[in-house]
């Protein structure tokens, strides 16, 4: 797999953050779609350093477990052909 690089110039603890997520689900093969992956990780990191988040462990766990439930949904939407209010 290519790794793809985050940066964020406010924190420097975004950058670790989203490369720590990044091995942790390439590790478990949660990874599907490098792209995908990507953006969703970039842009929750993003959002927790907006939030004013500077504890690079905590946003990775976060990052990992939003990650790791966005891909939960996608698996319970196919398995039940698209359909939503079953949660």
């Amino acid at each position: 797999m290519t790794h793809i690089i985050f940066s964020d110039y406010r924190n420097p603890a975004a950058e670790q953050a989203y490369d720590i997520a990044w091995d942790f689900l390439e590790r478990t093969g949660a990874i599907r779609d490098e792209f995908e992956a990507c953006v969703f990780l970039a842009q929750r990191v993003a959002t927790m350093v907006e939030e004013g988040q500077t504890n690079r462990i905590r946003m990775a766990n976060r990052a990992i477990s939003e990650y790791q439930h966005h891909i939960s949904e996608g698996d319970d939407l196919a398995r039940c052909g698209g359909c939503r209010g079953a949660h």
